[in-house]
């Protein structure tokens, strides 16, 4: 079987697939991924076979997270990246040719017409929920009412749209019909397209509705094997001795003024609070930096490795990231810069592993309030739930219920 997967994205959205693609390898299956430059040595280490994309990575950044405010501001960012690579219909259709299935995210949702024009099958990939459902929603802060549900309302009609503006030229030239506004990605040749969340069912319990061509697998990585190789500095290594277990504070690389001042005002929380930390704030001018007893500051370094030497963590709430400091057992605080990433902090509060998230597309927050969401963090009151969540995401297995997912699918499809 052969199996390739395009992903517009960030390392969040591509790590996943080269553990998935991993798995399938070892199954004996063949598999690729279509997506930026930035992103070949971590597929290649997989020995995943990796397919060019010329989109920049630092610009998917940029225009759909940093940049990111509304549903207009997304839609405008994958406007801008189309228009950077006028052929990345061409190199979608080189790389997929001969496929047995295509995988695609959000993001990356033209390579389902890529597909059809060959007639393969594919499969969708979401990191927050986009199927309907009552339990939850990107879109409503309540849980379980027909609000949550009517959220939802108008989101199969504005994928629709873009996809009629930026794809419809390309349709006709190939000769496939018009895509309308009641077309739908759930559908493909009269049959449900089979859809996967790798996020645990602690955070996304699967709605009994959805029917079973929708899985949430749990997370797609080995954690360990990110850490095994890591060189612990000298100095890291003396802070961690010198004093009572530290959190850690990490914002991604993500550029914005806004986020340069989210970062100087948590430093400051942290001064004020007095709670140890290392702090991954590539934003913090380097004369800033400046190491003591209290704070560490570190670049480049394995999550599951200084997960394991950290007491709670601090992020913006990525669904691997998250995933990776559940899986820890950590307290976790999400500071958020878009609605996934505030979803996962809602959910991190509601299983009770966390303080409330703060949501910077709302209100860039004070420092008092990340000193007081500092403090919750570090009460305690978090610890055990924590360790009990970890459990649970230990006991699931995504990359293997994903393979196995994939292989029935792709054989009945087959045998029709």
């Amino acid at each position: 079987m052969i199996i390739t997967a395009v992903a517009v994205g960030t390392r969040g959205d591509v790590n996943p697939l080269a553990e998935l693609g991993e798995e399938m390898i070892r199954r004996g299956h063949e598999f690729r991924i279509l997506t930026s430059e930035a992103f070949r040595p971590l597929i290649e280490s997989k020995g995943v076979t990796f397919i060019k994309l010329d989109t920049d990575a630092d610009h998917v950044m940029k225009y759909l997270v940093t940049d990111y405010k509304t549903s207009l501001d997304f839609a405008k960012g994958m406007f801008r990246l189309k228009k950077e690579n006028p052929k990345f219909m061409e190199q979608t259709l080189n790389a997929i040719k001969g496929s047995d299935l295509v995988m695609y995210g959000t993001c990356a949702a033209f390579a389902r017409h890529a597909a059809e024009y060959f007639n393969i099958p594919c499969a969708r990939l979401f990191f927050s929920p986009m199927d309907p459902t009552r339990q939850y929603s990107l879109y409503c802060d309540e849980y379980d009412s027909d609000k949550v549900l009517k959220s939802y309302d108008g989101l199969p009609q504005g994928m629709s749209l873009m996809t009629m503006i930026a794809l419809n030229g390309w349709r006709r030239s190939v000769g496939l019909p018009k895509w309308n506004i009641s077309s739908r990605y759930t559908e493909m040749n009269g049959r449900e397209v089979l859809t996967f969340y790798p996020t645990s069912r602690v955070l996304m319990p699967p709605d009994s509705a959805w029917g079973d061509h929708i899985h949430v697998t749990g997370y797609w990585y080995h954690p360990e094997e990110a850490a095994c190789d890591y060189k612990e500095p000298n100095e890291l290594a003396g802070f961690l001795r010198l004093g009572e277990k530290p959190i850690f504070v990490a914002f991604g690389k993500a550029e914005s003024p806004e986020l340069a001042r989210l970062q100087v005002l948590t430093l400051e929380a942290l001064k004020r609070t007095g709670i140890r930390a290392i702090v991954q704030a590539f934003q913090i001018p380097e004369k800033d930096r400046i190491n003591t007893d209290k704070i560490y500051f570190i670049n480049v370094v394995p999550y599951p490795y200084i997960f394991d030497k950290v007491r709670a963590v601090v992020h913006h709430g990525g669904n691997t990231t998250n995933g990776m400091g559940l899986r820890a057992g950590l307290p976790t605080l999400v500071i958020a810069l878009a609605l996934d990433q505030y979803f996962y902090g809602r959910m991190d509060h509601r299983i009770g592993c966390g303080p409330e998230p703060l949501y910077i597309r709302k209100k860039l927050c004070s420092t008092d309030e990340i000193a007081r969401a500092l403090k919750d963090l570090t009460s305690g009151r978090y610890d055990a739930k924590a360790q009990e969540i970890s459990r649970k995401i230990r006991e699931e297995n995504g990359v293997v219920t994903a393979a196995e997912s994939i292989e029935k699918y792709v054989l009945e499809i087959g045998n029709g």
